[in-house]
């Protein structure tokens, strides 16, 4: 309840009706798309992104739950990564990318990349997809990652991406230090946000706003 005044909605879709109406390959993708499995349903089965999400927009001054950073958002859902193994294909997570560039996004928040090393995979359609965000004026928000990594000397990607609007997010304690686990590096994170113990969307049976780093 607290992210579905601010959730998405796609004005060429008509809900509900079972055809894909806007002719992009995706039936009744009303609020976003599911990469994985090439459906209009993003719906998060992991968790993840709703606590992220709730970070980005919950509506705010209403009585209940919490307040996002943006009261006033349009919060698009695109899936490509598995629940319980958090995997993903890389051309999924370019189609979503591309899908938010076709549909006007502003802002693409990656809280998602590869394990940091010496070994971690370049992907250059991954990183021309994300050009393809800058020439379209979209800021891309990636995660610098937990793996406790100085990624100047141990890529992560999509953070290790040298773009001009590629922005890399290391995580802080509420101390504004940085906790254990956090990648860091001075050439290549460029600004450090909280990210343990926030409360959030992603709802529980035993907990309706719980804690997670």
């Amino acid at each position: 309840p607290d992210l579905a005044e601010n959730i998405w909605k796609n004005p060429r879709e008509v809900p509900g009706n079972g055809r894909d109406d806007d002719g992009n390959g995706y039936v009744d993708d009303v609020n976003g798309i599911n990469a994985i499995t090439n459906s209009g349903n993003p719906t998060d089965d992991q968790g993840h992104g709703t606590h992220v999400a709730g970070i980005v927009g919950a509506v705010g001054n209403n009585g209940q739950g919490i307040s996002g950073v943006a009261w006033r958002v349009q919060i698009m859902a695109l899936k490509f990564l598995r629940a319980g193994t958090g995997t993903g294909t890389s051309s999924d997570g370019i189609e979503c990318i591309d899908y938010a560039i076709r549909n006007g996004a502003h802002i693409i928040n990656a809280s998602w990349g590869t394990e940091a090393g010496p070994v971690s995979e370049f992907n250059p359609a991954q990183r021309d997809a994300i050009i393809r965000a800058r020439d379209a004026g979209i800021i891309f928000v990636a995660a610098a990652g937990n793996d406790g990594a100085d990624m100047d000397l141990l890529a992560h990607y999509p953070a290790s991406h040298r773009l001009e609007n590629l922005v890399s997010v290391g995580m802080s304690t509420n101390r504004d230090d940085l906790p254990v686990g956090t990648n860091y590096g001075s050439g290549s994170v460029e600004l450090f946000a909280p990210g343990s113990e926030i409360y959030s969307t992603y709802y529980t049976t035993s907990e309706p706003y719980v804690s997670r780093s």
